[in-house]
């Protein structure tokens, strides 16, 4: 990748090692990059065309969180998914525009996949989250998010050796025309953190060596694409070593071939494809009958109730000699649940929350006298052969 000297994306040192002084100097020059990069998001661009690109996109996007925001407050599950994978279908849409080169396009650990790869993956990975939404009502809901999940294994994993066997054709490519290139310093930059972004000790340093080389007839200063490293660097500047060139990309070079790194990104593709084809053979076997509740904004939301049945209840109460009736709650005092068939009953007080004015329920009570059980109707289907009373 090409060395831009004034990029405020990284810093240029001469250090192999980073002292506690020159952490803080990139740390505080990561923080004013970020600034910046925020400000030139939204500062205009230079003719009408750019702008009404740029900021059809950000009002879209802005549109799409308050949609999410919303839905998931409200809980409507499905919309807030589809609005989701709309976001990725949407990005995935918008890199397969031809847009003009930037300089801080060449970015250290950047992918240099050919155009269309990464657009035509995050579509797809959109579209697996919003066909799933889509067809839960039919196919069931545990098993359109069983569904969804194999096949985001499975996309993500071939996107990696896809990934990597690229890494490994420019690799090969690059090793049958060598030049003799000089260490000139190190790039380096503020990598990750444990999302106290506050917090600088959690923040890692990373880096890779700059070289510089002459080839037909031109001075060049690159680094490896993929050699981001943290703790000190190699090899010294001022030493001289034997890197790699693309002849169609002279600023693409290839100094250490990083076959762990490699090897890795196979086995892990490969267990994530493997994940997601054994999810697709589970699928057959997987139903709603255990429920599917979500988690929002607004508070649980069940999309699927669980079953429970004859044999589940005598379980519970320990007879398959009972009553079941359809009832709602009129209040709730203390530990009581009062109930419209003019009934009541005692509930702990870990329960009690779960029961408001209007909640319906299935009141089972044993022929024997026993205690019986109260079963909240939104989150479970009575699927026995008893008759339930009250139930229209």
């Amino acid at each position: 990748m090409r060395y831009y000297e004034d990029t405020k994306y990284y810093h240029f040192s001469t250090n192999p090692a980073t002292d506690s002084e020159e952490r803080s100097i990139i740390l505080e020059e990561h923080l004013e990059y970020a600034r910046d990069f925020m400000s030139s998001s939204f500062r205009p661009a230079d003719n009408t065309k750019d702008n009404i690109i740029k900021y059809s996109a950000i009002a879209v996007f802005v549109i799409a969180v308050i949609l999410m925001v919303t839905f998931s407050m409200n809980g409507m599950v499905g919309y807030g998914v589809c609005t989701f994978g709309g976001l990725f279908v949407l990005l995935g849409i918008l890199s397969l525009v031809p847009a003009k080169p930037a300089m801080n396009m060449d970015l250290p650990g950047k992918a240099q996949l050919p155009k269309g790869v990464a657009g035509t993956i995050m579509i797809l990975l959109g579209l697996v989250v919003i066909v799933p939404a889509v067809i839960a009502p039919v196919v069931g809901f545990t098993k359109a998010a069983v569904g969804g999940g194999a096949a985001a294994f499975v996309l993500v994993g071939l996107f990696f050796v896809v990934y990597t066997c690229i890494g490994i054709a420019r690799h090969s490519k690059a090793s049958q025309e060598t030049v003799n290139a000089t260490c000139i310093g190190y790039i380096k930059m503020i990598d990750g953190s444990d999302s106290k972004t506050s917090h600088a000790h959690n923040l890692v340093v990373t880096g890779t060596p700059v070289y510089e080389y002459y080839y037909n007839g031109q001075t060049y200063k690159a680094f490896q694409e993929d050699d981001i490293r943290t703790g000190r660097l190699s090899p010294e500047v001022g030493e001289t070593v034997e890197v790699g060139i693309m002849p169609d990309d002279p600023y693409a070079i290839f100094f250490r071939k990083n076959t762990g790194a490699k090897v890795f990104a196979f086995v892990m593709s490969f267990l994530a494809i493997a994940a997601g084809i054994g999810l697709f053979c589970f699928l057959p076997n997987v139903s709603d009958k255990n429920g599917f509740a979500v988690n929002t904004m607004g508070g649980q939301v069940m999309l699927a109730k669980a079953e429970i049945d004859d044999k589940t209840i005598e379980g519970y109460i320990g007879t398959d000699e009972f009553t079941i009736e359809y009832a709602t709650v009129t209040s709730v005092e203390g530990n009581y649940v009062y109930l419209s068939n003019d009934t009541k009953r005692k509930v702990s007080k870990d329960d009690k929350d779960r029961y408001h004015e209007g909640t319906a329920v299935y009141l089972v009570l044993p022929e024997d006298g026993g205690s019986g059980m109260l079963i909240i109707a939104d989150e479970w289907e009575y699927t026995g052969s008893h008759e339930v009373i009250g139930l229209e």
